[in-house]
């Protein structure tokens, strides 16, 4: 027996349904996050890296280590960064909404005590090469 137009059209919308519910929850915001991204701050250079296991790094210009390091954690637009270590570090997070697009990434703040991170993290970003800091 031939299956009919009408089971054939409830197959396929029961199958992109399981695609799109499959697919839910995912976070491909991340994955445009990783790598470098620079700015100008007090007449130097900050890199602020990203790497996929939900880390960052920031190194200010000529420092060979990190300056302060942490995780971080995205839903949706914003992303929560907790510090774990580094000469800059705080026992405190911060939260910002983020943009991003190829060379560009920027971010606003949403919840931040911390002065000095909310100083140097809100505004615009560069995507820089994968051997800066």
């Amino acid at each position: 027996m031939r299956p009919s137009i009408f089971s054939r059209t409830l197959f396929l919308a029961g199958a992109f349904l399981f695609i799109v519910l499959s697919c839910m929850g995912q976070d491909d915001s991340s994955a445009l996050l990783q790598g470098n991204w620079t700015k100008s701050a007090n007449g130097g250079t900050v890199t602020l890296t990203f790497s996929p296991d939900h880390k960052w790094e920031v190194y200010f210009t000529g420092n060979e280590e990190a300056d302060v390091y942490g995780t971080y954690v995205i839903s949706g637009t914003q992303i929560t960064f907790t510090d774990e270590g580094g000469d800059y570090s705080s026992d405190s997070s911060g939260s910002y909404e983020f943009k991003v697009d190829d060379s560009s990434l920027s971010f606003t703040i949403v919840d931040d005590p911390v002065n000095g991170r909310s100083m140097l993290v809100a505004g615009s970003w560069t995507k820089a090469g994968e051997t800066e800091k």
